[in-house]
């Protein structure tokens, strides 16, 4: 355990692999604690977004009329869920593009992307090393 005093940032977690090794110095967990309006604040979760025309099976959509600032604290790169307001509201995998203004995204999906929504959008940024509690 004396290891853990060099380790900044998280916990060492192991991975869910059948004989993986724990690497103390890489796989680090970091966890993320606040309240529901902290979580809905600028720095995690964007709603209200607007695409035009719905999204068929397209890997780059840009989302405009984010009801929360999309500049405040999200970068290129960053790891995004976007869910649509009623057709499809599974929430699926990108990555942030483009910071286009204060109110618009674009986003890289991971796959093709369907949607047949043009409002009501909803953009949330996970860290994927991070537990988050919603207290």
């Amino acid at each position: 355990m004396a290891k853990l005093t060099t380790i900044i940032g998280g916990q060492p977690y192991a991975a869910a692999v059948t004989n993986a090794p724990v690497d103390t110095d890489n796989n680090l967990l970091d966890f993320w604690k606040g309240t529901q309006a902290q979580y809905d604040s600028a720095t995690l979760k964007r709603t209200g977004g607007a695409i035009s025309p719905a999204p068929n099976n397209l890997t780059t959509l840009v989302f405009t009329g984010l009801t929360t600032a999309a500049g405040m604290g999200w970068t290129v790169g960053d790891v995004v869920y976007v869910t649509g307001s009623s057709n499809n509201t599974t929430r699926t995998k990108g990555s942030i593009a483009v910071v286009n203004s204060a109110t618009s995204l674009t986003i890289t999906m991971d796959a093709g992307y369907t949607n047949t929504d043009t409002s009501g959008y909803q953009v949330d940024k996970y860290y994927d090393t991070t537990l988050y509690f919603i207290t």
